[in-house]
């Protein structure tokens, strides 16, 4: 499990909530298709009982007004019958792309015995269409049209036992991922990742070995302020206090440090790193190979930051999150580069 920037542990890792909403948005869709699947069923069954019956029991209203509006309801099924067949080959794409930057390649967690019993229903469904014997433009009696509603009625029936398939196939595989996406530990949600505790000094015999490093003096915040005005950006200073908090500071381009020295707790190791976070493509990124990297990640909502340590064997998640936030960097915790000191425990 990645480590957080917190004492204490996630409280659990979720799906992206853009996948959450893709698979309600799947699940609607089939569940309106079913819906308006039962109508059509129900109406072909009405008017096959009205024809054998010779219209002795009538028709209700809602049977006529599904015959009213008939072309309109098979438009809308059709529509949503392509939207549920490409949207779950589409979906689970997506899925089993999440699931790789987790860390997880396992097939069976993308399949279920439904999804079996939905591509047969389909499969059925569309053989029956087009193997019919009668032709709905060429009814010309009762027993034609009879013969056609019994065919429909048949292909409908299957058609529903499939979206039931669907249904619980979607629902089954969305329980699978969450528990995989929960067991990994790999937070994918910015807001799933616990904020910062306060910096408040361990007791001295639980304190670790201080760090070797050069006293934050003046001239190091001066180095550290030149960054910023040479760079003409933010400069991220990563605060780690008593070796296990850590969280970000922003040095603003304009090289002012009086809110970042105000902020960081006396005792802390403070290092500033030359390269500024930026909202650079992650795809062909490949970072320095190191034992462990400092992650900076930006909400696109909020503006948060949030600080991640990074194993190499997770920085293809890492970077999974970095796109969709709105600047990130991934820094080497070893990086020459960075300009690392320790504040005096008093100031």
């Amino acid at each position: 499990m990645e480590e957080i920037n917190s004492v204490v542990a996630p409280p659990g890792a979720r799906p992206p909530r853009e996948w959450e909403l893709q698979t309600f948005a799947l699940m609607v869709a089939a569940g309106v298709a079913a819906l308006l699947g039962m109508l059509l069923l129900a109406s072909d069954v009405a008017v096959r009982s009205y024809l054998a019956n010779d219209g002795v029991d009538g028709l209700s209203p809602l049977v006529g007004w599904v015959l009213d509006n008939g072309d309109v309801i098979s438009a809308l099924y059709l529509v949503l019958g392509f939207g549920y067949v490409f949207g779950f080959i589409y979906w689970r794409r997506r899925t089993v792309a999440m699931l790789t930057t987790v860390g997880d390649s396992d097939p069976h967690v993308v399949w279920h015995w439904s999804v079996t019993g939905w591509y047969g229903a389909l499969m059925l469904s569309t053989w029956l269409l087009f193997t019919r014997t009668v032709d709905s433009s060429h009814l010309y009696d009762r027993d034609d049209l009879m013969n056609w509603l019994g065919w429909d009625i048949a292909r409908l029936a299957i058609r529903l036992v499939g979206l039931t398939c669907l249904l619980i196939a979607v629902w089954q595989i969305r329980e699978q991922v969450r528990e995989r996406v929960a067991t990994s530990g790999v937070i994918l949600r910015f807001r799933d990742m616990p904020p910062r505790p306060s910096a408040i000094p361990l007791p001295p015999a639980a304190r670790p070995a201080p760090v070797e490093a050069p006293a934050a003096d003046d001239d190091f915040w001066g180095n550290v302020a030149a960054l910023a005005t040479g760079r003409r950006a933010e400069i991220a200073v990563l605060e780690t206090t008593d070796g296990l908090a850590r969280r970000w500071l922003l040095v603003p381009e304009s090289g002012d440090l009086g809110a970042v020295r105000s902020a960081v707790a006396p005792g802390a190791v403070v290092s500033a790193f030359p390269e500024p976070p930026d909202a650079s493509e992650t795809k062909d990124f490949t970072p320095r190979p190191a034992d462990e990297y400092h992650g900076f990640l930006e909400d696109a909502d909020s503006g948060a930051v949030w600080y991640q340590s990074v194993k190499p064997n997770r920085v293809g998640a890492f970077l999974a999150r970095a796109r969709r936030a709105r600047r990130w960097a991934l820094y080497p915790a070893d990086s020459p580069e960075a300009l690392t000191a320790v504040l005096p425990p008093s100031r």
